[in-house]
């Protein structure tokens, strides 16, 4: 009789080996439907790049949900998110998709943490910009406020201002969180210009306000085109308007008929170019040209305020009386009363001049600038020209009329 039973269990076994062979037989199914199911494009280690791609993602919801951040750039946030889904879909693809829910709940939780660690921790300030009022005579500090779940900032704000690392005004005002925009609630602080105006700012000279309210603080650069006033340079030009056959006394093929007035005022530049614009400048501005100590035109006085020309017109002798400078360039001119297309300005008339014979003429712009925007100490500008006949030759009388720059009289 056979032993089937020893059959069975020597040398492993039928029965045992039939097991064996089944059980590789449904691992090599396993692993091959696993293989079908990961994604060819995905590398090897997706699933660390994806877990890599998520923290990257935090980090930066954390760094861009900085009130000024957002307030400057308000579409930011939406980089952290495009990553965010990137590593999701990484981290789907290199699991079983079972797991996508509890995923999907972590890269969410981890993004909003930032502002959900705003809103029940203490509150903050942050100073994200400032605006200069209509009439330039005061700067308007919008400040935001981060966290305060339980309410806003609000009381005595400490206010100081530095210029160049030096302190040049403090005080307190009164401050609260009572305003909304598009990017949320924030209060404003005024600044009067005249408060805090000691010099022009540049890169090497910096406005520097420091706000402290409710024991927090910020600081903000001022910017620097809101705080140039003080003239540093000034320059003038006179051109002359030539006449022609009809237009000329004595015979002359050519005449100077008059003369346009031009002046530059603002801040020093490179040698041979006229000085940068000061569009919220106050000063004073007086044009004189005069021959051997008379006078031939003595311009009225111009006063420039915020940008804006003016003086007497004198019936439109001196143009109209109301001129702009800084807003395009430093250039301001001084008006007459006859328009010259080829001048592009109105000038002065010869025959309005208190002196108006052959010679040397010298023109002189003076500007001056009152406390705190300068010390009262004139800034001048000379240059000097010739009028004189020429042409004649040979013992003929002279032709024509000729208005030449020279360097002195």
């Amino acid at each position: 009789m056979i032993d089937w039973v020893g059959v069975r269990m020597s040398n492993g076994g039928l029965l045992q080996k039939a097991i064996e062979a089944q059980k590789s037989e449904d691992e090599v199914v396993v692993e091959a439907v696993v293989k079908q199911t990961k994604n060819r494009f995905l590398p090897a280690n997706s699933l660390w790049i994806g877990i890599g791609l998520g923290l990257l993602s935090t980090v930066l919801a954390w760094f861009f949900s900085d009130p000024q951040i957002q307030s400057d750039f308000a579409f930011i946030l939406v980089l952290p998110l495009m990553i965010s889904t990137v590593a999701f879909w990484m981290i789907w693809e290199s699991l079983d998709r079972k797991f996508a829910g509890p995923i999907a709940a972590v890269l969410i939780l981890l993004l909003a943490s930032p502002f959900a660690a705003m809103s029940i921790s203490s509150s903050s300030i942050t100073i994200t910009d400032s605006e200069l009022s209509s009439d330039s005579q005061s700067i308007e500090l919008k400040i935001r406020e981060s966290g305060g779940l339980f309410g806003s900032i609000s009381g005595d704000a400490s206010v100081s201002v530095t210029y160049d690392g030096d302190e040049v005004w403090n005080g307190n005002m009164p401050f609260s969180v009572n305003r909304n925009d598009g990017f949320g609630k924030y209060g404003v602080l005024t600044l009067n210009v005249v408060d805090i105006y000691t010099g022009n700012a540049d890169d090497n000279n910096q406005y520097v306000v420091s706000v402290d309210v409710a024991g927090t603080s910020d600081s903000f650069i001022l910017d620097a085109n809101h705080l140039q006033r003080t003239v540093t340079s000034v320059e003038n030009e006179v051109l002359p308007a030539m006449g022609t056959g009809n237009d000329c006394d004595g015979g002359h093929d050519n005449c100077v008929i008059g003369v346009g007035l031009k002046s530059w005022i603002g801040l020093q530049t490179l040698p041979g170019n006229p000085p940068a614009p000061l569009a919220y400048a106050d000063f004073t501005l007086n044009a004189v040209m005069s021959k051997s100590g008379t006078n031939a035109i003595e311009y009225p006085t111009v006063t420039v305020v915020n940008g804006q020309a003016s003086w007497d017109s004198d019936s439109g002798t001196y143009g109209s009386g109301m001129g702009t400078v800084g807003d395009f360039g430093s250039l301001l001119t001084l008006d007459g009363s006859v328009e010259d297309f080829s001048l592009n300005m109105y000038y002065i008339p010869r025959d309005d001049w208190s002196e108006n014979d052959y010679g040397c003429y010298e023109f002189q712009v003076s500007v001056t600038q009152s406390p705190p925007w300068g010390d009262r100490t004139a800034h001048v500008s000379t240059t000097y020209y010739e009028l004189a006949e020429e042409g004649g030759d040979d013992g003929a009388p002279n032709t024509d009329e000729s208005w030449t720059q020279v360097n002195g009289c």
